[in-house]
């Protein structure tokens, strides 16, 4: 409950939460690109190549004709952040990371990939205290 009401006192954001989930029967590239088709009204091809080169800077090209459920948690978390970064939004919230991904001890990785990101965004990690140990080391913002 915590959580929501941090989440709704933001102004300017887009979120990353089991509520915001890629669209089964579209690929990768299809899930990215729909955001500039939809919020932009930008041609298909363009948003594509938008979102190819987001995928190429991630290493992640070589899903972009996957569909989710081919790929692993830790590439789906990596495409709905590169799906956030396409939203006009400068903040990005990622809303309970460790229930996103199934199986995670740690989230080390997950916060490499995120300061691999272009710098253009504030990336705000949510999650509850009872999780903290999966962040040891890292920074996150934990609501009691």
């Amino acid at each position: 409950m915590k959580i929501k009401r941090f989440i709704q006192e933001q102004e300017d954001y887009t979120i990353i939460s089991k509520e915001t989930p890629l669209i089964s029967n579209l690929n990768i590239l299809e899930n990215i690109s729909l955001i500039k088709e939809v919020h932009e009204f930008m041609p298909t091809t363009a948003a594509e190549n938008i979102a190819k080169q987001h995928l190429k800077k991630a290493a992640l090209l070589d899903i972009a004709y996957k569909r989710p459920i081919n790929c692993t948690n830790s590439e789906l978390l990596s495409v709905m952040l590169l799906r956030a970064m396409m939203c006009k939004s400068h903040t990005i919230i990622i809303s309970n990371p460790i229930d996103l991904l199934n199986n995670l001890k740690d989230i080390k990785d997950i916060i490499r990939d995120i300061k691999d990101m272009p710098d253009e965004k504030n990336i705000i990690i949510l999650d509850l205290l009872s999780n903290e140990i999966h962040y040891e080391g890292c920074s996150c913002h934990t609501i009691r």
